[in-house]
This record gives structure tokens, C-alpha cells and sequence, in this order.
């Protein structure tokens, strides 16, 4: 247990005495046991004592060793439990705010898709670059005609010319494309 009160005037200030390594040897089970106690889950009571210690770290030079250094490590404790509390609410409530995940596709599903986007990439592939552009903002990404002219910095009426004739050209390749694979 660390001198306290007249001993430490004698001898000068806590922190000239004392190490954070000294503190972390003889007090960190305490943190320990604190931190639990204020609702850190065991499995992240080490990372909070750690923060801990990080704050006794810049704060050592502050104890002045009129009270016990448990008292001092206890509200240091209850600050860093807090935050982590705080932390963890805040991010289980941005958690409660998210879609849950989709679930994963099967194998077919997987090879469909693949097989889907190989299409696509072939048609988009026929197209020029300009109205390739438009065709995939408009009907890949779901821009709107005005959305895609501002973006390409072009005339509505070109984007929608173009978005025209890009629909009636995949149309057609689709069709084509059915045709094919139909016959045997």
C-alpha cells in the first residue's frame, strides 16, 4: 500500500514516487474487478483496463496522495466504464438501424448471377461510350434522365434520345439472345 499524508510531504510528490508501471503491477486486478462491476463484459475488461491505464499514464503527475490510489484508480475507472457503456450503446443503436444482412445465395443463384452480369457486360460492351454511360446510370444505377444530364453535363433531350435507343437495343439483344438459347 503507498505512503500517504505526511510521509509523501516528506518525501515529495506521489507521481516522483510512484510509476505507472508500480500502479499497473500492484493495482490492476482492482481495475479489473471495478471495471466488471460497472458493467464492462469480461471479454472487454482487459481493453478498458488498458484505457485505464492510459489515462494513469497522463494523469500520474495529478495524484497528489491525500486519498488512497484506489480511490483515485476507482474514478478513473468509473469515467472510462462510462465511455465504453456510452460507446457501446451508441453503436448497438446504429446496429439496430441497419437492414439485416441478406441471406447468401446459393451456388445456382451464384452461377445465375455471374452468368447475368457476363450478359450485361456483353451488351454494354456493343454500346459507345456516351450512351454506354447513360444506359448504365439511368437503368443500372437508377438515376433519373435529369439526374444523368447533370452528371455527364449533357442536353436532356440527348440523354433521352440516347436512353432510348440504348432500351430498344438491349431489348432487341435480349430477345435475340432468348431466340438463340431456345433452339436447340
Amino acid at each position: 500500500m503507498p505512503a500517504s499524508g505526511v510521509l509523501f510531504d516528506a518525501l515529495g510528490s506521489p507521481a516522483e514516487l510512484l510509476t505507472v508501471a508500480d500502479v499497473y503491477r500492484t493495482h490492476a486486478d482492482f481495475v479489473w474487478r471495478v471495471v466488471q462491476r460497472l458493467g464492462v463484459p469480461a471479454a472487454e475488461a482487459e481493453d478498458v483496463v488498458h484505457e485505464v491505464f492510459m489515462v494513469v499514464q497522463r494523469r500520474l503527475g495529478e495524484f497528489d496522495g491525500r486519498g488512497a490510489i484506489t480511490s483515485w484508480l476507482y474514478a478513473i475507472g468509473r469515467g472510462v466504464a462510462a465511455n465504453y457503456r456510452r460507446g457501446h450503446a451508441r453503436a448497438a443503436r446504429r446496429i439496430d438501424h441497419l437492414d439485416p444482412p441478406l441471406p447468401p445465395r446459393s451456388p445456382e443463384e451464384d452461377a445465375a448471377h455471374r452468368e447475368a452480369a457476363g450478359v450485361i457486360e456483353t451488351f454494354l460492351g456493343q454500346l459507345d461510350g456516351e450512351t454506354r454511360e447513360i444506359f448504365e446510370l439511368a437503368d443500372i444505377e437508377g438515376m433519373n434522365c435529369p439526374e444523368v444530364a447533370r452528371a455527364l453535363e449533357l442536353d436532356l433531350n440527348r440523354v433521352l434520345a440516347r436512353l432510348k435507343t440504348a432500351r430498344r437495343r438491349f431489348n432487341a439483344f435480349v430477345a435475340q439472345r432468348s431466340a438463340t438459347t431456345r433452339t436447340p
